[in-house]
């Protein structure tokens, strides 16, 4: 896929799906986000049901820990998330 063309550029900026969220969640602050609810990585859909909002700087930090903990993972590895709040 060349990067300048309208396909790669639909798929990059999301466009379609920040709409939806938009329409769907509200304007969004200076401090916070859309985010996956489940992420990409971990199999997270690139859909509707899944996005939430988000402080950018929980989201920056979540991204990193998970990030640490599963650098090791070889793909396709079973995980199991302990939400601890």
């Amino acid at each position: 896929m060349v990067q300048n063309s309208d396909s790669f550029l639909s798929d990059w900026t999301m466009q379609v799906l920040v709409e939806q969220a938009h329409s769907t969640l509200g304007n969004l602050s200076a401090e916070r986000c859309y985010c996956l609810k489940i992420p990409g990585v971990l199999g997270g859909d690139y859909a509707l049901h899944n996005i939430g909002t988000i402080d950018r700087s929980k989201l920056i930090s979540f991204s990193g820990y998970l990030a640490q903990q599963i650098k090791d993972l070889p793909d396709g590895a079973k995980v199991r998330l302990n939400i601890i709040d």
